[in-house]
């Protein structure tokens, strides 16, 4: 076992004898415009990746589906179903997205309900589609807001 420090954040990590290190980096992007309670949730199921807590990692992707939702204007007692409903009645999953979204919810829904774990490449799946949902849902909407073109008239001169 050797110690080594992460040149981006200065943390340590444990290098064991088969080069396996942990905490492993933590995958997936930074999304940007999120707001609070989906922050927190998509950071916690990138930290999920950190320690190999890849079933933990999909359970969370499930529950920022519910976030979502409820950010959104979905009642904070609905079933999941009834999230996911509100997200494809609403437009914030069209057509072309409902298919990779129900790989969430499909994943989600195998980590909550079934007893076998769930891999590394199943989770870095499943985090990858979450991410791409909330830059459609919230980064492109907050960089919109940020690059688009002024709505105030120039002064005449």
């Amino acid at each position: 076992m050797r110690w080594v420090r992460c040149p981006s954040c200065g943390r340590a990590s444990a290098v064991n004898e088969i080069n396996v290190v942990s905490p492993a980096a933590k995958f997936g992007h930074d999304v940007q415009g999120l707001p609070e309670t989906v922050a927190q949730a998509y950071d916690e199921a990138r930290r999920c990746t950190e320690v190999n807590a890849h079933t933990a990692c999909e359970m969370m992707c499930r529950k920022i589906l519910m976030h979502i939702a409820v950010d959104k204007g979905a009642k904070d007692d609905l079933t999941f179903a009834g999230y996911v409903d509100y997200l494809q009645d609403n437009h914030y999953v069209t057509p072309s997205m409902k298919p990779w979204v129900d790989v969430i919810r499909k994943h989600g829904n195998i980590a909550v309900h079934d007893l076998p774990h769930t891999d590394r490449d199943r989770a870095i799946g499943t985090l990858t589609f979450t991410e791409h949902l909330l830059r459609n849902v919230y980064e492109m909407e907050h960089l919109a807001k940020q690059f688009a073109p002024s709505t105030t008239p120039a002064p005449s001169p």
